[in-house]
């Protein structure tokens, strides 16, 4: 299925209220459970002199999560849409954790105009994480251009997105499993985003042509791909 890239930033109000409406939990609990692992199998501990960031962090979901489980780190979340960074801010202020999120702050930024001093921290970024961010990226290259400005040699990546369907079938199968959960806004935006969506092969002939080839590529099941490790 050829690609269809879609915007950049979700800015409709009713696309922005459907998405911090809906339970995504537990795809978010994967998540973070899998980046847990993937600390582990490095034999990496975060504490207070760590920074993490969440790229394209939308209302704050993951974020939060990213906090909670590590109360002793710095955590950063970036988008570029106002309307996301706002419902983020509020979810933090109406949250039961709140005084739990006290290691959290938002930033709202274009994330190819990201720049470090943008932090106010003197820390470097110890995990730069996304989900579901690449496919939004109309160039690949500007996703990449921008972990790269900002990781050091210590950063650990980990980017999670969906994978491009094979053909139009099994897109509109997933479309209308995904029907059968979310509403109307929500089901095209998700066949939108697949339609939007890498493959693994883009992916990783993008890291090999392009000096990134320290970054392991990998599918998921069959819906998603990871891309992470060290710049």
């Amino acid at each position: 299925m050829e690609r269809i890239p879609e915007p950049e930033l979700m800015e409709k109000k009713d696309q922005v209220i459907s998405y911090d409406e809906a339970d995504f939990s537990e795809g978010e609990f994967n998540l973070v459970n899998q980046i847990s692992q993937f600390l582990l199998r490095k034999k990496i501990s975060l504490n207070e002199k760590d920074l993490i960031v969440d790229l394209g962090c939308g209302p704050g979901n993951i974020s939060e999560k990213l906090a909670i489980k590590w109360p002793n780190t710095e955590v950063v979340g970036i988008d570029g849409s106002k309307e996301m960074i706002l419902r983020a801010e509020n979810n933090k202020e109406i949250s039961k954790n709140k005084r739990n999120l006290k290691n959290l702050r938002y930033i709202c930024s274009d994330i190819k105009d990201i720049k470090l001093t943008d932090f106010l921290l003197k820390k470097e970024i110890s995990l730069l994480v996304s989900n579901s961010l690449i496919h939004h990226i109309t160039h690949l290259e500007d996703f990449f251009n921008t972990i790269r400005s900002l990781s050091s040699n210590s950063t650990l990546n980990f980017h999670k997105d969906l994978k491009r369907p094979l053909d139009e079938k099994t897109a509109l199968e997933l479309k209308a499993q995904c029907s059968t959960k979310y509403n109307k806004i929500l089901t095209n935006d998700y066949y939108a985003s697949l339609r939007a969506s890498y493959t693994f092969k883009e992916l990783k002939n993008f890291t090999l042509r392009n000096d990134l080839s320290s970054l392991e590529v990998f599918e998921d099941g069959d819906k998603y791909l990871i891309v992470y490790g060290n710049l």
